[in-house]
C-alpha cells in the first residue's frame, strides 16, 4: 500500500468553540477510520498468538485506501522511495519506553541546557534522540500549559494549521503521544478505552471522537508546539500542519504552505544556502521511523514573554523584527531563550514530526551557574555580522555584554579553574 500526498484537496477550517466546525467532521473523522484499523490490526497480531483461530475483523479493509494506490510502487527500497510517496508501516512499534525517574510534576526542574560554546558554528548540531527522551516534562508543565489554552482561546485558528495533506499525520502525532505520555509520565496521564486523560486537570481527550481536534489536543498535553512536515513530488519538505502557541518570534501564517529552504530564506537564516541546505534536506530525506534526532539552539530575548516577545513588534498588525526593536537598558530584560527540536518520521503517514520545546531563564539567574558568564560571552562575541544581525545582538548588546564580563571576572576571582570546565554540551 501507498500513500500519495499530492491526491488529496486542501481544507481550510476555523476552530469553533466545540473544537471543529460540522463541515469539517468529515476530514477529522477520516483519520480515526485509518488509525482505528492500525489498533485493530496490532490487536489481532497479539490474538493470532492464541491457539484459536481469529477471524479477520472486517475493519481491516479501512486500512487499505484504494483510491491513493499505486499499483507500480508496492515495494521499494527506502533508498530507493519515489518523491511524494510513503508506503505506511503498520508493524512498527515504538520502542517500550521506562518511567522517567523520580518525575515530580512539583520538584522535576527543567533541564539546563546550554546550548553556546565559547565558539560559534554554523551547523545543524543533530545527534541522535533516545526512545525515551522524546518528550521532556517538568515543574513548569502546568505553567505552559495554562499559556498554551489562554492562547488557543483567545487567538483560535492563528495558533494552527491542517489540511488534507497533514491531519491524517495529526491523528498519528495524537496516538503517539496517547501511548508514550502514559509510559513516561504515568503520574500524569492516563490512556483507556482510547481516551486520554490529564490527571493533573482531569481533561480528557477521546480519540472515538471524530469532532476532535487532533492537533490542538496533542499540543495541549506537552510543553512542546508541534509543526508536520510533508514531503511532495518535487522531493521538497512543506510546511503543512501545526499548533504554535509559544514560538516567540515567528506566525503560522507566515511559515504555512513553505518548503524547507523557503522557511529559512524567508527569515533570513544566515549562510542557510552554503552551511545548511543540503544537509538539512538530504536528513528530512532520510530520516527513518526508527532514527528520531534532536537538536538545542539559542536566542537572546529583551523581554519576558515565552509566548511571543512583544519587543520584536505587535503580533498580530505591522512589521515585525530585530529591525524596530528596541535596545534593552535594563539587564532585568534579557532573557535566555533556547529550544530543543526533536525530529521523527511516523510510519503509517510517513509525515515528519517536529516539536519545539522552548526554555526560557533570565539571564540574571542564568549567570549564577560556574562557566557560564564566560562561555556565553564568548560564543556571543564571536557572532559574525550576519549572526548578530539575525539574532539582533544591537537589541541586547550594551547592557548584555558588560554584565557578562563582569559576572565572567566575579567567578575567576574566586578562583574557578576553566580546565575543569565540564565538556557536556548542550547541558
Amino acid at each position: 500500500m501507498t500513500y500519495n500526498f499530492t491526491t488529496m484537496a486542501t481544507l481550510a477550517s476555523p476552530v469553533e468553540s466545540a473544537g471543529v466546525s460540522l463541515d469539517n467532521l468529515a476530514i477529522f473523522s477520516l483519520p480515526i477510520l485509518v488509525l482505528a484499523a492500525y489498533y485493530t490490526y496490532i490487536k489481532k497480531q497479539t490474538e493470532s498468538k492464541s491457539s484459536t483461530p481469529t477471524k479477520p475483523s472486517s475493519s481491516k479493509t479501512l486500512s487499505a485506501p484504494a483510491k491513493n494506490s499505486h499499483p507500480v510502487l508496492t515495494d521499494y527500497k527506502a533508498s530507493e522511495r519515489p518523491f511524494g510517496f510513503w508506503k505506511p508501516n503498520y508493524d512498527y512499534k515504538y520502542p517500550k519506553v521506562a518511567p522517567y525517574p523520580g518525575f515530580d510534576l512539583k520538584t522535576t526542574k527543567p533541564i539546563p541546557y546550554r546550548a553556546f560554546r565559547h565558539k560559534y558554528f554554523v551547523t545543524m548540531g543533530i545527534r541522535g534522540m533516545e526512545a525515551d527522551s522524546w518528550i521532556e516534562l517538568d515543574n513548569e508543565w502546568e505553567y505552559f500549559h495554562n499559556l498554551k489554552l489562554k492562547r488557543i482561546e483567545e487567538r483560535g485558528d492563528k495558533t494552527w494549521t491542517l489540511n488534507a495533506l497533514t491531519v491524517t499525520a495529526a491523528w498519528e502525532i495524537l496516538e503517539e503521544l496517547c501511548n508514550y505520555l502514559p509510559q513516561r509520565y504515568p503520574q500524569m496521564f492516563k490512556f483507556e478505552n482510547r481516551v486520554m486523560e490529564i490527571l493533573v486537570t482531569g481533561e480528557k481527550f477521546d480519540l472515538k471522537d471524530s469532532t476532535l481536534n487532533p492537533i490542538i489536543s496533542a499540543a495541549k498535553l506537552i510543553q512542546d508546539d508541534i509543526i508536520i512536515m510533508v514531503e511532495k513530488e518535487d522531493g521538497a519538505y512543506y510546511f503543512e500542519g501545526g499548533c504554535s502557541t509559544l514560538a516567540g518570534f515567528w506566525r503560522i501564517r507566515d511559515k504555512a504552505g513553505l518548503k524547507l529552504d523557503d522557511i529559512h530564506t524567508t527569515s533570513g537564516v544566515p549562510q542557510y544556502e552554503k552551511q545548511l541546505k543540503t544537509g538539512m534536506n538530504k536528513l528530512f530525506r532520510r530520516i527513518e521511523v526508527d532514527s528520531p534526532v534532536v537538536r538545542n539552539n539559542y536566542f537572546i530575548q529583551t523581554d519576558g514573554n515565552l509566548d511571543w516577545s512583544h519587543s520584536i513588534g505587535n503580533e498580530d498588525e505591522g512589521e515585525i523584527g530585530w529591525r524596530i526593536a528596541k535596545e534593552a537598558d535594563d539587564i532585568n530584560q534579557v532573557y535566555f531563550r533556547s529550544e530543543r527540536q526533536s525530529l521523527r518520521r511516523l510510519p503509517i503517514s510517513g509525515a515528519l514530526c517536529f516539536t519545539v520545546r522552548t526554555y526560557f531563564i533570565p539571564v540574571v539567574k542564568l549567570v549564577e551557574e560556574d562557566y557560564v558568564p564566560r562561555r556565553l560571552l564568548d560564543g556571543l562575541l564571536s557572532w559574525t555580522p550576519d549572526i548578530r544581525e539575525y539574532k539582533g545582538f544591537h537589541t541586547f548588546e550594551k547592557v548584555l555584554i558588560p554584565f557578562l564580563e563582569q559576572k565572567a571576572k566575579e567567578q575567576e576571582a574566586r578562583g574557578l579553574d576553566y580546565s575543569k570546565e565540564p565538556a557536556n554540551w548542550p547541558l
